[in-house]
């Protein structure tokens, strides 16, 4: 078939299922399908929320045609099976953070406004998952026979851990190549390392904190916070700093609520966010500085190091900033805080980092950090930095695909963010985001409360996904 032809016909059949795709993602995203290893059970190693996801993901590939199993409940698994075994695979997660505060409406009920679709997982990543099942199946819908079998993986646990695709290649091959529809075009080939560590205080004795809550999950970026504290709201002065992002009210009888609005995200994002926990503790250390003693000591050294960690997102003030020409710059996020049951505050950290540091290095730096105001200090996870070629032909197809389609220029690029793709031998990140996408006023980011995206570029994407897999499948791969 010509060129001119295929994309006529690719954009024919996209008019055909478009109303169909639409449907499946609000399906998807009707599931608050969080994932959650301490509530497995046989055949839900992320509890049954995730496999409540799972299940209709499947339901949508056999529907389409495929051939599905399931990996024991840890990856769905659908099939168009080829002329030879070799695999031209993507791998999608049907699995969400949790959807946290400031939302507008349900955020599992999927709802279209304006050219968008607002919901949560409609960007990160139910919708792409259901692009990638539609665009294999153009090959089916056609009577198209692959040279190579395709293979549409689908996910529970890309949020949390990722030991999902851990497990899936425990016992299955590598695939020739892969492309994760997880996060912007034109094409990611590079992704920055991945360090988690967690402060706690030490034990506080008469402390004014009571509960303190930030984000959802480690990776997001709060859009608010609430402290609650020992104090009767009346005493508490007013903000200086950020006034119009402070409430301050009455919790009860000798007790105050303190609730900061900031402007949520991604961790690895953070360009134009604003971390609500950061806004209470530059709020608490006006009040002690202006009533000496009104924290615990344990809290006020806990609160010198949180301005530490808050003060920006490169890690300059904590003497961690780097850069790398291939990677960009380290980030920062202090997403999670807690008050735990014997008293102490707890506090989490995502660091997304170049290769111009390691994360020995990290640990190093922090841990002496932590020291010196009297906090413990431990490290939850790290990865290394990961890469592949940008002149792989596999790569370039992505590439050239993009560019045909949208006319713009195409160029690989790093990340922050921890996609799939750094779990296999020759895989990438391919959209559906746009690089620098302003989003509607009553739209948000992935992670973040109102998390929209765009339908006309989904229906772009789907384009270019069908075509890059038919492209794919006449490589030599």
């Amino acid at each position: 078939m010509k060129n001119q032809d295929l994309n006529a016909d690719v954009e024919a059949y996209i008019d055909e299922v478009w109303d169909d795709v639409l449907a499946d993602i609000a399906e998807l995203v009707s599931h608050p399908s969080v994932a959650d290893a301490d509530a497995a059970a046989p055949g839900a190693p992320f509890g049954p929320a995730a496999r409540a996801a799972l299940d209709p993901g499947l339901g949508i590939a056999a529907r389409l045609g495929y051939r599905t199993s399931d990996d024991e409940g840890f990856m769905g698994i659908a099939d168009i099976p080829g002329d030879s075994d070799r695999q031209i695979a993507t791998i999608a997660h049907v699995d969400v953070v949790p959807a946290g505060p400031g939302w507008d409406a349900d955020p599992f009920t999927m709802r279209r406004r304006e050219g968008w679709l607002l919901g949560r997982g409609v960007i990160d990543d139910k919708g792409p998952a259901v692009l990638s099942l539609y665009a294999g199946a153009y090959m089916l819908r056609r009577g198209i026979t692959p040279r190579h079998t395709f293979r549409a993986l689908l996910g529970s646990d890309e949020e949390v851990g990722m030991t999902d695709v851990h497990h899936y290649l425990e016992g299955h091959p590598q695939p020739a190549f892969l492309f994760t529809p997880d996060a912007e075009f034109p094409v990611c080939n590079a992704e920055k390392g991945l360090f988690g560590a967690t402060f706690v205080s030490d034990a506080i004795k008469d402390g004014r904190i009571l509960s303190w809550s930030g984000a959802a999950a480690t990776n997001a970026i709060p859009g608010e916070s609430v402290v609650e504290l020992v104090v009767d709201a009346a005493e508490l002065p007013a903000p200086i700093a950020h006034a119009d992002r402070l409430v301050i009210e009455s919790a009860g009888e000798g007790r105050s609520r303190v609730t900061a609005r900031g402007i949520g995200g991604h961790a690895s994002l953070p360009e134009g966010t604003l971390n609500a926990i950061g806004l209470v503790v530059g709020y608490l250390r006006e009040v002690e500085t202006g009533r000496p003693g009104f924290l615990a000591a344990g809290e006020r050294a806990f609160l010198e190091l949180l301005s530490v960690l808050h003060a920006d997102t490169d890690g300059a003030a904590a003497g961690i900033a780097t850069a790398s020409d291939a990677f960009g710059p380290l980030t920062l996020n202090a997403g999670t805080i807690a008050v735990r049951d014997d008293g102490r505050i707890e506090q989490t950290i995502d660091i997304r980092f170049p290769d111009s540091t390691t994360a020995d290095l990290l640990a190093a730096a922090l841990s002496e950090r932590a020291a010196a105001h009297g906090v413990a200090f431990e490290v939850t996870r790290t990865k290394v930095p990961f890469s592949v070629s940008a002149q792989s032909p596999a790569v370039r197809v992505l590439l050239d695909t993009y560019h045909e389609v949208t006319g713009e220029a195409a160029e690989p690029f790093s990340i922050g963010g921890g996609t799939y793709a750094r779990n296999f031998k020759q895989a990438v990140s391919f959209g559906p985001e746009e690089r620098e996408l302003a989003l509607p006023s009553f739209g948000g980011p992935m992670h973040g409360p109102n998390e929209c995206a765009s339908e006309a570029l989904l229906r772009q994407a789907l384009k270019i996904y069908i075509l890059a897999i038919l492209r794919l499948d006449a490589l030599d791969l």
